[in-house]
Formats: structure tokens, C-alpha cells, sequence
């Protein structure tokens, strides 16, 4: 049985996460560059981050998509998108003409990043954590395909929110619950520390 969300537990959780030394200094790392280089039209910049952001995220993408998905966003002008909180940037992000793959979950982890307020991540341990408490609590009525659909996964999240009466999270506390919880159904073990696991 999975625990029931509740504000303490997702508050709790929130600080474990906090307080690991792998996860905290590479959330300092990441806000020191975004301050560093807030825009993205510069493709120099965009890459910095992007080498940066798949490292210490392990967003996985190909060594040799790296430039070019960073030409990619630079050219997009997407920064009045992310100030905006715009979902497509999302997409607008992932769908790379250039690349055969689409870096969906780095696209949902770059945007959160400029902007945690307005865009939830998705990645492998955040699908794990939804659907295992759907399958549990059937809290909303969807395919797991869905959350590979940043339209559909906004929803499933509000939705998670709104079932177990998660009133005060913001998209972050949220983040930091669904991923270091999934994380723990799939080790099915409760870690000392993280520093194993990609930070989200």
C-alpha cells in the first residue's frame, strides 16, 4: 500500500529531498546558471545549460543531439513563452527537426527550470508514481500514454491534487514528492541518500 498524500508527508518529503547533499548542490548549480544566463538566444549559452541540465538530470540525451538541440532553442525565441508559462514551449522544445528522438522529459525539466511555478517535470519516476497511485486509487481517469502528453499530464496532476486535497503545493513540492516517491517504488526500499538516482 502506498502511503496517502498528504500536505505533512508531501512537506516531509520536500525537506529529505532538500537536505541531500547531491540533489541540493546541484539545485544551487542550476540556479546559479540560470541566473548567470536567465535568456535563451544565444546558442553558447543554451548549450552550457543544456550540457548541464542532462547531466545533473540525466534528461539522456545523445552526445551528438546536444548542439543541435541547443541551436534549436536558441533559435525559438522562446523566452516570453516560459516567462508566460506557456505549455507549448514544451512541445515546441522536444519536436527538434533535426533529431529523430524527442526529449520530452528534458524539454518538461528545461522549461521547469526557467519557470518552476508555472511547469511540472515529467520523467520515468514521476510516470512510475502516478500511475502506481492510479492503479491504487484510481484518483483520475487516464492511459498511462497520456503522461507522455504534456497537455494530458497537467491535468493528471491537478487532478492528483485535487483528490488527495493537496491545497498549498506548488509544481515544485510536487515534483520533489512524485519523483523522490517513485523512486522508492521502484527500489522498493527507502534510501539513506539519493545520490544514486538522477535529480529531478
Amino acid at each position: 500500500m502506498l502511503p496517502k498524500p498528504t500536505d505533512d508527508l508531501v512537506k516531509e518529503m520536500c525537506e529529505e529531498f532538500d537536505r541531500d547533499s547531491w540533489t541540493k548542490i546541484g539545485e544551487e548549480s542550476l540556479r546559479q546558471l540560470r541566473e548567470q544566463f536567465p535568456r535563451n538566444t544565444e546558442t553558447s549559452h543554451v548549450l552550457i545549460k543544456t550540457l548541464v541540465l542532462n547531466k545533473l538530470y540525466s534528461t539522456r540525451i545523445d552526445d551528438v543531439d546536444v548542439l543541435p538541440l541547443a541551436r534549436h532553442i536558441a533559435g525559438l525565441g522562446i523566452d516570453l513563452l516560459l516567462d508566460e508559462g506557456s505549455l507549448d514551449a514544451v512541445r515546441l522544445i522536444y519536436e527538434c527537426p533535426e533529431l529523430k528522438k524527442m526529449y520530452y522529459s528534458f524539454a518538461t525539466k528545461f522549461c521547469s527550470w526557467h519557470n518552476p511555478t508555472a511547469y511540472p517535470i515529467y520523467d520515468h519516476y514521476v510516470d512510475v508514481c502516478l500511475w502506481s497511485y492510479k492503479q491504487q486509487d484510481g484518483f483520475a481517469d487516464f492511459h498511462r500514454q497520456d503522461l507522455g502528453y504534456y497537455d494530458k499530464l497537467v491535468p493528471v496532476l491537478s487532478a492528483f491534487c485535487k483528490h488527495y486535497d493537496l491545497k498549498s503545493l506548488s509544481h515544485r513540492d510536487l515534483d520533489k514528492f512524485l519523483w523522490l516517491s517513485g523512486y522508492r517504488i521502484l527500489s522498493a526500499t527507502v534510501p539513506q541518500s539519493v545520490e544514486s538516482a538522477p535529480a529531478p
